[in-house]
């Protein structure tokens, strides 16, 4: 639907150019508000496309983690920016954030490095998870920007009794190498496991929850 949406507001906004170039411009102004309309449609079914799937990463993650995988740059961030503002409201000591490598992205990682310049601008100490590159570990008992995990304020344990299956499973890439398939920038990915049906359900969910907005 956002495609769609993205693909109408790309040819108005074309024929708008044209309308304007050939001195039409009350046809101009009206192509261009017509292209501002199918932008907001697009914007609004792309966010409610993100939310499904930032729940649907999140349903199972620990209090104290914040799963970003899946998402766009914008959305990542302004997800992990309201995080954060309720972490540092609860008087949290850390945060993990799990970004993904971006081995299954086109042009590499793209959240990690945007999640660490947020780090870098709000002067966050954080670290890179020495399990899982695909982890980025925010202290918030102090500030420094990037320091090695050593230099951390030491954090308490997880609530359950093991570490949780995001942080160090197969899924992302910490010791397991061979079934890195999480998914990056909503692009392809790998056909395995839990991961292929995890999508296959939040897909088929966003499809059948768009259809009915219409």
């Amino acid at each position: 639907m956002a495609q769609k949406e993205y693909k109408r507001k790309a040819e108005l906004s074309s024929q708008s150019q044209e309308a304007y170039q050939s001195g039409d411009g009350a046809e101009a102004k009206r192509l261009s508000e017509k292209s501002k309309e199918h932008a907001a449609k697009m914007d609004e079914y792309n966010a409610k496309a993100a939310e499904f799937v930032f729940r649907a990463n999140n349903a199972d993650s620990e209090a104290d983690e914040i799963d970003l995988h899946g998402l766009f740059v914008r959305e990542a961030i302004e997800y992990l920016e309201k995080r954060i503002e309720a972490a540092l409201q609860r008087k949290e000591s850390h945060l993990d954030v799990i970004v993904g490598k971006g081995l299954h992205s086109e042009h590499g990682a793209k959240i990690k490095p945007a999640v660490e310049e947020m780090c870098e601008k709000y002067k966050f100490k954080y670290s890179i998870d020495d399990d899982n590159s695909g982890v980025i570990i925010i202290d918030f008992s102090g500030s420094g920007g990037h320091v090695p995990l050593s230099k951390l304020s030491a954090r308490p344990p997880k609530k359950s009794n093991k570490v949780s299956h995001k942080m160090h499973g197969s899924n992302y890439g910490g010791n397991n190498q061979g079934n890195n398939n999480y998914h990056q920038q909503q692009q392809s990915h790998g056909n395995n496991g839990g991961n292929y049906d995890l999508l296959k359900k939040i897909f088929c969910g966003v499809f059948k929850f768009l259809l009915k907005k219409l």
